[in-house]
């Protein structure tokens, strides 16, 4: 043995030891189901800091690095658990795993048909990410005053726009016969005893054939102003449809918990509440 291999055995033999310690305290932890154990195995750092509250605790990511290739597995084995207390604690949330990824989980307000995804569960880092323009929105309507909506502002100027492109086409049997009215001075002009118009008559023909331009080209927006008209009613339709479930996804909220500030917090203390209950069942 060189004298290289004799300094650097011990320290190997230490950081093979360690790793096969890792490895044995995982697997103990499985087959006892300490799911505690098992998230402080994943990240010591993070389970010391924020259950144990030691600050500045030591990381061991190069250790939990040997088992990434398994995370899949450990999410399989961790979720049911987590699944069934997530559901206590927020029953009007819904959780949908994602095929080939068991760790993560998207999460629903509502049971109903086209529920909204509010988040993301991540069940390896414990946490549950929530789309917080959709927590500000809800935040928001749950200031408003009863009988107000989110989308009130939108939906009115909307419907001004509306009434007036309503009006535009409620003209077009009006522009109709004007322009037949002007195509009948036409042709009285054209027919005028002479075969020749004089200056008045030409002048007078001039402003009938721009006036009917003007006319002709109004009918030819009709067809644009019609798609327009639907396509702000389907506007409306959806904002209108925003509201109702914003309203919706308050009323669940606001069933279980005081505001949706509440809510939020107690989704934002989902590694410590839930270690914290599993600990306390030991």
């Amino acid at each position: 043995m060189t004298e290289s291999q004799t300094v650097l055995q011990p320290e190997l033999i230490n950081r093979l030891d360690s790793k096969i310690m890792y490895l044995g305290q995982l697997q103990s932890a499985i087959m006892a189901h300490q799911i505690p154990q098992i998230y402080e195995l994943i990240d010591s750092q993070q389970f010391n800091e924020q259950i144990r509250q030691r600050a500045h605790a030591d990381s061991n990511a190069s250790l939990a690095q040997m088992v990434v290739d398994i995370h899949n597995e450990l999410a399989t084995f961790l979720a049911p658990e987590l699944i069934h207390y997530l559901k206590a604690h927020f029953q009007f949330l819904v959780f949908e795993a994602i095929d080939g990824e068991p760790a993560i989980y998207q999460v629903f307000i509502g049971d109903w048909w086209n529920h909204r995804q509010i988040g993301t569960l991540d069940v390896l880092a414990l946490t549950l990410e929530v789309d917080q323009k959709m927590m500000l929105t809800l935040h928001n309507v749950s200031q408003l005053p009863d009988g107000v909506n989110n989308n009130d502002n939108q939906v009115r100027e909307i419907k001004q726009i509306m009434t007036g492109l309503q009006a535009f086409l409620d003209d077009e049997t009006k522009r109709k016969l004007e322009v037949q009215v002007i195509e009948d001075q036409l042709a009285q002009l054209k027919e005028n005893k002479s075969g020749l118009l004089g200056r008045t008559d030409k002048k007078a023909r001039e402003e009938l054939e721009n006036k009917r331009e003007l006319l002709l080209a109004s009918q030819q927006r009709v067809p644009e102003v019609k798609e327009k008209l639907q396509s702000h009613q389907a506007e409306i339709l959806k904002l209108e449809k925003d509201d109702a479930i914003h309203r919706l996804e308050l009323e669940q909220i606001l069933t279980y918990f005081d505001s949706v500030k509440s809510f939020g917090e107690k989704i934002s203390h989902l590694y410590v509440d839930y270690l914290n209950a599993l600990l306390q069942k030991k």
